[in-house]
């Protein structure tokens, strides 16, 4: 097993005022065209970074990439970039050195960074390599800044700025508008302190703690992860996930009167925090922290709660699938968030069965139902997660993957792995960490597979 340690940079600038402060740091803006929406799936056809100091552009580099895989018509129709026009163009592996270097010691910049972000990343991990930086978001920077417009896409905000951008949709003209973007929101003086909100630390000479201090807050990288608060007694204040670790915490340190961040400052001793590089499996530890230990300052919530289930109940000797208020200790197929998004599930499985819905009087009100010649059909074919399965994600460096354990839609455990580890088909002798399962994990390993975002499910 591999034990990663971040290689992020952690800026030590404080200089007050946006002005300076954003003019003493290097930009790496960025855009990226590819073959599809998901970074697990789609790749790169085209790169465009524009180096900035923050007053302009100072240097730039642009390519083509072979995707190693087919363009479809649709994108080609969108970015105008062909199969043919990328034939003879370098793989990402051939320009991966040349970016890595271009962009190494600046912020990288993208209108929606976490979309570009996501797939260059990915991309460096195919061909075994690190890709780690600093963030900041065009789209999230244009709200603070320019506040009230109809739409922030990159189109409609230029226009309504007077910002040039000829040739949407390709990489070179998308990221030269983000740069003068960019030099706008620098340049606005409406909201000073802008970037000391996304990369300035706060003032902690209101928290009484020898652990928290400048020192620890410049040793923690801003990478995908949960963060955890404590109190003198070392009780659980407050878990949160988040895909910048540094962000978060310096987010809930900012000077604010509000009752309960007051609050939290005036308890908190100590900070921890656990880098995951998997976004699911930080969603998963803060899921376990709430339900588990009740955090005080997370007030008992978690944002997703399983109060509905699909069980199975007879009707005239008859089984029926029937969505209801989900019961603890209850035998339920699956869980959901809410009535109609389990009645929706029920009404698609009807479709793709060939029959349909109908309601059914089971105590004193009805309830949508299914009804099924064979009970096992509903618990074999109603969720992704039946069986013994292993989900693959990120881990904390290229070499490494997280590995997710789940048997018949049960969140058993975690660990993390070399990308050639051996497993035994024994998640109790592989992981190396156990859940205590829950529904709750289940709607969050769930709602991941769902939009695509995770590597693999393997059957085990």
């Amino acid at each position: 097993m591999n034990i990663c340690e971040s290689e992020n940079q952690i800026l030590k600038i404080h200089t007050p005022g946006m002005r300076s402060f954003a003019t003493a740091l290097i930009y790496a803006i960025t855009d990226i065209e590819t073959t599809g929406g998901n970074a697990q799936t789609g790749k790169i056809t085209e790169i465009a970074v524009y180096l900035h100091n923050g007053y302009k552009i100072v240097d730039s580099y642009e390519t083509l990439v072979n995707p190693g895989v087919p363009i479809s018509p649709f994108i080609t129709k969108l970015t105008g970039i062909s199969n043919e026009m990328v034939a003879d163009a370098p793989d990402f592996e051939a320009v991966a050195a040349k970016l890595d270097a271009f962009t190494a010691n600046a912020v990288f910049v993208a209108h929606n960074v976490h979309f570009d972000y996501g797939f260059i990343r990915e991309e460096f991990r195919r061909v075994g390599r690190d890709f780690n930086r600093k963030k900041l978001c065009t789209v999230q920077l244009s709200r603070s800044t320019f506040p009230g417009l109809a739409s922030y896409s990159l189109d409609k905000i230029t226009k309504e700025l007077d910002i040039a951008l000829e040739g949407h949709h390709r990489a070179a003209a998308d990221a030269k508008a983000t740069a003068f973007l960019f030099e706008r929101i620098v340049q606005n003086h409406s909201e000073q302190g802008l970037f000391d909100a996304h990369f300035g630390l706060p003032n902690l000479s209101g928290i009484n703690s020898s652990y928290i201090d400048e020192d620890f807050l410049r040793s923690i990288p801003d990478e995908p992860g949960v963060v955890r608060f404590y109190d003198a007694g070392d009780s659980l204040l407050f878990s949160k996930r988040s895909a910048n670790v540094l962000t978060t915490i310096c987010d809930k340190l900012k000077h604010t009167e509000a009752k309960g961040a007051v609050e939290l400052r005036d308890a908190l001793h100590r900070i921890d925090y656990q880098l995951t590089g998997s976004q699911l499996l930080a969603q998963l530890l803060e899921a376990d922290d709430v339900m588990t230990l009740n955090p005080e300052f997370n007030h008992g919530r978690f944002s997703l709660k399983a109060h509905y289930a699909c069980v199975i109940e007879h009707f005239r000797e008859v089984p029926h699938a029937v969505i209801k208020k989900r019961r603890n200790g209850e035998d339920a197929a699956m869980v959901y968030t809410s009535f109609f998004e389990g009645k929706d599930h029920l009404a698609k499985l009807a479709d793709e069965w060939g029959t349909s819905l109908k309601d059914v009087n089971i105590g004193r009100r009805p309830f949508p139902a299914l009804p099924l010649e064979d009970e096992s059909l509903l618990r074999e074919g109603i969720s992704p997660l039946r069986g013994r399965l292993i989900l693959t994600d990120e881990g904390r460096c290229a070499s490494e993957r997280t590995r997710i354990y789940i048997e018949n839609g049960a969140i058993l455990g975690y660990g993390y792995y070399d990308n050639d580890f051996i497993f035994t088909g024994d998640p109790e002798s592989d992981m190396q960490v156990a859940f205590t399962p829950r529904a709750e994990l289940e709607l969050v390993v769930r709602k991941f597979i769902e939009k695509g975002r995770y590597e693999e499910l393997i059957k085990i």
